[in-house]
């Protein structure tokens, strides 16, 4: 069980590497923006990506792409040992629950008109600064 976790962790520390000097290859060569965490989850982003770098005429993104599909989809990859996980967003979709309706409101009191005069000379509050910027 630990080797196979080890091994798992081996492979998608290798298939991260792999994946940035993908994506910086690519942004350098063709101008194009890659999304490697997404391209981990998703074999169908992860395909494309690859057949696109596997038809480019840079060799460096050849073998990249090689790699890649060997470690993602080859005999034991990780797309084919187990289900993907899940987007984060989701999977926080599906666990959330809406939250309990609130009750409903009630109505405020009224508030004394702001143009009031002071209290009286007990009053705690010094009216001068009520309005205005210190």
């Amino acid at each position: 069980m630990m080797d196979d976790h080890q091994n798992r962790a081996a492979l998608e520390n290798q298939a991260f590497a792999l994946m940035g000097r993908l994506h910086v290859t690519l942004r350098r060569q063709t101008g194009r923006v890659t999304d490697i965490e997404y391209m981990r989850i998703d074999p169908a982003y992860c395909r494309y990506l690859l057949k696109m770098a596997a038809i480019s005429p840079n060799e460096d993104l050849q073998d990249i792409s090689a790699k890649l599909q060997e470690i993602f989809f080859g005999e034991d990859g990780l797309f084919v040992r187990s289900e993907p996980r899940q987007p984060l967003l989701t999977r926080l979709t599906e666990h959330h629950e809406p939250p309990p309706a609130a009750p409903p409101a009630q109505p405020a009191p009224a508030a004394p008109a702001a143009s009031s005069p002071p209290a009286g000379p007990d009053d705690p509050v010094d009216r001068g600064y009520i309005g205005r910027l210190r």
